[in-house]
């Protein structure tokens, strides 16, 4: 086994562990590791996938407090130009990435994510990916989710039960009450929809996610 192999097994066997720290120290070592690791934002396997999203944003937070606040630009930059259809290839996660990324390094929100927003609603195959993004972020993106609101409302008219549930979570994250009428509406439906949050997978009906999220936003009106 080539010493190339042996990084990328390493690198995956720690991803699958969720072994962050060790992943850092692997990509301060090894030139190569970084790269390894972005390739695991593609893997098959979505719980390698999820996994890597926080290793990457974990290691973007080290570089940016250690000084490297260009190379996370940077890095930043290409994880745009990947969800545009023009690269060639798709990012699927890097929505999700971006919001990672923020989520540990705040002072990215602007411009990153009314950035991330917006492409990812602009892509049908990412808008998935963004209301994730959406929900992952919060309150602290609430005021691009307003400025967006026609364009992330419009979600709600989808046939996919996994964005129906995806943006039903992340409109409760966020307490957008102008969602309210269409979580009424999703209420009473029995479909499964799996999210991850917070290093796993939630299982619940649609029913579920939007009574809970309608309760979220209601708690939060005063």
């Amino acid at each position: 086994m080539n010493n190339k192999h042996k990084l990328k097994q390493k690198i995956n066997n720690l991803v699958k562990k969720r072994r962050f720290e060790e992943i850092i120290l692997v990509c301060q070592r090894e030139k190569r590791g970084f790269k390894v690791l972005r390739s695991l934002l593609y893997a098959s396997d979505e719980r390698v996938c999820w996994a890597a999203v926080e290793a990457v944003a974990k290691l973007m937070q080290n570089w940016w407090q250690n000084g490297k606040k260009e190379r996370v630009r940077e890095f930043i930059r290409n994880l745009f130009w990947s969800m545009n259809d023009e690269s060639g290839g798709i990012g699927w996660f890097s929505p999700q990435t971006i919001a990672e990324i923020i989520a540990h390094i705040p002072e990215l929100l602007k411009p990153y994510g009314s950035m991330m927003l917006y492409h990812a609603l602009e892509e049908p195959p990412l808008v998935k990916g963004g209301l994730w993004g959406i929900g992952r972020l919060g309150k602290r993106i609430k005021e691009d989710v307003e400025f967006f609101k026609d364009k992330v409302l419009e979600v709600f008219s989808s046939n996919d039960p996994q964005i129906l549930g995806t943006a039903a979570w992340a409109m409760g994250e966020v307490g957008l009450k102008l969602a309210l009428p269409y979580l009424e509406a999703l209420q009473g439906r029995n479909e499964l929809v799996k999210i991850y949050i917070e290093g796993q997978f939630w299982e619940k009906t649609l029913n579920d996610w939007a009574t809970e999220a309608t309760k979220k936003i209601k708690g939060g009106l005063v």
